[in-house]
């Protein structure tokens, strides 16, 4: 098979005109653009050549970018809620097979904050059904407070191990309320604002990209039309600057029904509403089991004090003022 010189001249020529198209349409707007809006943000465009923006557009945008930076802050916050061992002592070694079999019994003690499906999840191994003491700070208070690590069986009647015990016991459920806490948090608030985020602020994030390009394009053919100096050119450059304007206010038609319906479908109040639902389920529980063994233990030191034979030494009870 012959090489046809003719046709391979005429493939290249072909080659090059697509290339000089594409960077005549796609890259050299582009530096246009990036070369205006670096002289507009260093303050070298006059005023009077930037077109201004709708106020409607202008507010729909600033609302939409306020929820943005809402959210992205609140979720450098609450994702901790996701890393189980965010309160956990950092110091803290812990021999888990010291305590693992009095936890293991007590698996069927979790909280009631949230389901047994989630209780299970957060407190046992899925993939080898193993129990998995949980990190979390109340978590640690009630091993460390176990009373079976002080004594045997026979001392049970022991006011000090009651107190213990009651301790240890009551601070494992407010750690199990605490895990449930956590999945709620991440199921439903973390997750939907990490959706919101995705699907509705990116819309409103490419949206004003757009109007911000479309805007640039028709200062510059403003711009390039004003400066011509070539009366044969001016036809030409008046089109170019008539069309860049007819789609500068399209753009920013579509964009004012866009940002309105991402505003109508961002729903924060109600997303913030679940976060308070959970914070408040969590502290509710724990404020019911702290206050519920004031009274139990100060019979535990009562008892005590009858039992060594020494006087009770009075103490005021009630509410700390913090």
């Amino acid at each position: 098979m012959s090489f046809n010189f003719s046709n391979f001249t005429q493939d290249l020529k072909n080659l090059g005109d697509k290339f000089s198209n594409d960077f005549n349409n796609e890259f050299l707007p582009l530096a246009q653009r990036t070369s205006r809006m670096v002289q507009e943000r260093m303050g070298k465009v006059n005023v009077d050549d930037i077109s201004q923006l709708p106020s409607e557009y202008v507010e729909l945008a600033e609302k939409c970018n306020n929820i943005e930076k809402l959210y992205k802050n609140v979720l450098k916050v609450t994702t901790n809620y996701e890393n189980e061992s965010y309160d956990y002592p950092t110091n803290l070694q812990e021999s888990f097979t010291e305590f693992g079999k009095n936890f293991g019994n007590r698996v069927s003690n979790l909280s009631k904050a949230t389901t047994p499906a989630e209780a299970q999840a957060a407190l046992i191994n899925p993939t080898t059904g193993e129990f998995k003491p949980p990190k979390t700070l109340y978590h640690a208070l009630s091993r460390a407070t176990d009373g079976s690590i002080l004594t045997t069986g026979e001392q049970n009647n022991d006011p000090l191990i009651k107190g213990l015990d009651l301790y240890s016991s009551n601070l494992n459920k407010i750690g199990n309320a605490r895990l449930g806490q956590d999945q709620l948090i991440k199921s439903k608030f973390n997750k939907p604002l990490t959706a919101t985020l995705r699907q509705l602020i990116s819309q409103s994030n490419n949206i004003q990209k757009k109007v911000d390009q479309k805007r640039i394009d028709y200062d510059l053919s403003r711009m390039n039309l004003t400066n011509c100096s070539n009366p044969s050119k001016e036809p030409n450059l008046r089109v170019i600057m008539e069309n860049a304007e007819d789609e500068f206010a399209n753009t920013v038609e579509d964009a004012i029904n866009i940002l309105q319906n991402v505003l109508e479908n961002s729903k924060p109040l109600e997303e913030f509403l679940e976060l308070v639902k959970a914070q408040l389920a969590y502290h509710k529980l724990a404020t019911e089991l702290l206050g519920g063994m004031v009274g139990e233990m100060e019979g535990f030191i009562d008892e005590n004090a009858k039992s060594s034979g020494g006087a009770n030494n009075s103490r005021e009870s009630g509410d700390f003022d913090i």
